[in-house]
């Protein structure tokens, strides 16, 4: 969504005209080093910014321009993502590479160490063979999105104004200290008669800023900064979907990113805080055992969640005291091992009920806040998918039909070492328009 950012912060394209016309923002003001904030950026302006979207989900298609070469960049709790990706029916990906990050550089999607992730971001650049011109893709608990309805304005500087007034009642944080942008839906009838229904994006600006000072200082020139929940239905969007019909998008890693969409049009996302990574800390703390083995138990158990034993709770879950050893019985660190298969295994499950019971909640906010129709399907991407039986296990929790969702490669070294199921985000943000 927030394109254009070789000078201000920006979400949405503008015609060259516009961009040469516009006066640039406020330089970021550099953050403090200890983490996200809810204090207002010395900076910040008067009054709400309202400023240009990257590719939106409901674009009509558009002359080929310079952005259309943007490398997609995912930038998660645990991992970072890069892709450069084309269209061709489907999101085609020409070259990628990832790697793991610390887990204190970035939480709950937000970065919280800006020198530490600048670092990661260069080391995953160098030697890449991508272009350092990218999109960035953002989800996180300070973003909201709304779709709001006004009389059909035609006149784009009132629709603008129109805008700005009615986000201050819309936005559920401080005006002056966000930046905004928005995307005319189309004129629908109503009750009321005819009415224009307009996509409505605010975005904390310290936390967009923090993003780009990273980028940045690791000779990355981020030119848009978009909604992850945008690129993921770019890159996964059925095109047998009928008119009408809601789709539910899931990333689930590091953290859970939620979307639904009729067609193309993004309608409700969400970031959940709950995700992979908070059941691999659980197991760690349990256990005593490091972040990345507690990863690898998880991994070596999945699959046993979806088998014919009973996922019982991990209060209910507490291991009987083993024995003295003898001959005939296992040793104490098979004992051990056994004792932490077990919690992993109970953990996985409670953290599948957890996840899928905030996602049940998602649904049903959307459907009585908007009075739409269900959700008829949900695609599944993310690390997630690298647990066996995960998504068959969460499918049947939200009982929806759950499908997996990856997108193609142009080559089979096209994805490096990265695994397919971390590809799909990065990929949609690095196209300006998923298949049509």
């Amino acid at each position: 969504m927030f394109d254009r950012l070789n000078q201000p912060i920006s979400f949405r394209r503008r015609s060259e005209s516009t961009d040469a016309e516009e006066a640039t923002l406020p330089a970021a003001a550099a953050p403090a080093p200890d983490g996200p904030s809810d204090v207002e950026a010395p900076q910040a302006p008067a009054a709400p910014v309202v400023v240009p979207l990257g590719p939106a989900t409901t674009r009509a298609p558009r002359s080929r321009r310079r952005t259309s070469s943007l490398v997609g960049l995912e930038i998660e709790p645990g991992q970072l993502v890069a892709v450069k990706a084309h269209v061709n029916g489907r999101v085609v990906i020409d070259r990628a590479v990832g790697t793991p990050i610390a887990p204190n550089l970035v939480r709950d999607g937000e970065v919280t160490d800006v020198d530490g992730l600048s670092s990661a971001l260069a080391d995953l650049f160098d030697g890449s063979g991508l272009d350092r011109r990218v999109r960035i893709g953002i989800a996180n608990q300070r973003i909201v999105m709304r779709q709001i309805e006004l009389p059909p304005i035609l006149d784009p500087k009132e629709l603008e104004s129109a805008v700005r007034f009615q986000a201050q009642d819309e936005i559920p944080m401080p005006i002056e200290s966000v930046v905004l942008d928005y995307h005319a839906l189309g004129v629908t009838e109503t009750a009321a008669g005819p009415r224009m229904r307009v996509l409505l994006v605010a975005a904390r600006r310290d936390m967009v800023e923090r993003v780009l000072l990273a980028a940045r200082q690791a000779g990355l020139r981020p030119e848009g900064v978009d909604l992850a929940a945008f690129g993921m239905i770019r890159a996964l969007r059925p095109l047998d979907v009928p008119d009408g019909e809601r789709v539910l998008y899931l990333s689930i890693g590091g953290m859970t990113n939620l979307a639904i969409a009729n067609g193309a049009t993004c309608e409700f996302t969400r970031a959940i805080t709950n995700g992979i990574d908070l059941i691999v800390s659980e197991v760690a703390s349990r256990c005593g055992v490091p972040f990345a083995d507690a990863r690898r138990l998880i991994a070596s158990v999945s699959g046993t969640t979806t088998g014919p034993r009973p996922l019982v709770s991990v209060a209910d879950s507490d291991p009987a005291p083993v024995s003295a050893p003898t001959p005939e019985e296992p040793t104490e660190n098979e004992a051990n091992d056994a004792e932490h298969e077990e919690y992993a295994r109970i953990a996985l499950g409670d953290g599948v009920r957890r996840i899928a019971a905030e996602i049940r909640n998602s649904l049903d906010f959307h459907l009585g806040a908007r009075g739409e129709g269900p959700v008829s399907r949900a695609i599944l991407t993310g690390p997630a998918l690298d647990l066996n039986g995960f998504d068959l296990a969460l499918g049947r929790e939200i009982g929806i039909p759950l499908v997996r969702g990856e997108v193609e490669l142009a080559s089979s070294a096209a994805g490096g070492h990265v695994p397919m199921s971390r590809l799909a985000v990065a990929a949609g943000l690095s196209v300006e328009e998923g298949p049509q």
